[in-house]
């Protein structure tokens, strides 16, 4: 299958093209629009939103009836030995 990239200003031309691809048989696709939003940095490190998408209830398990919070966590894992 043959792709050619149409780059247009006016939402205009997208309706046309739209309508053209019903009458001769192609299909139109959009890129992934990526939410630059959900990407920032913290000291030069990028940071990208999770995906809300996943099922975490098994974590569940390993952390309820363990009385652990944000602080005594980063406590003990940031310990540095030496």
């Amino acid at each position: 299958m043959h792709e050619v990239i149409i780059k247009y200003k006016s939402q205009k031309t997208l309706k046309v093209l739209t309508a053209l691809g019903e009458y001769l048989g192609f299909t139109i696709s959009a890129p992934e629009v990526r939410n630059e939003a959900a990407t920032y940095s913290i000291n030069g490190v990028p940071v990208e939103i999770g995906d809300a998408s996943i099922d975490i209830r098994e974590l569940d398990t390993v952390f309820t009836g363990k009385n652990i919070d944000a602080a005594s966590l980063r406590k003990s894992a940031w310990q540095r030995n030496g």
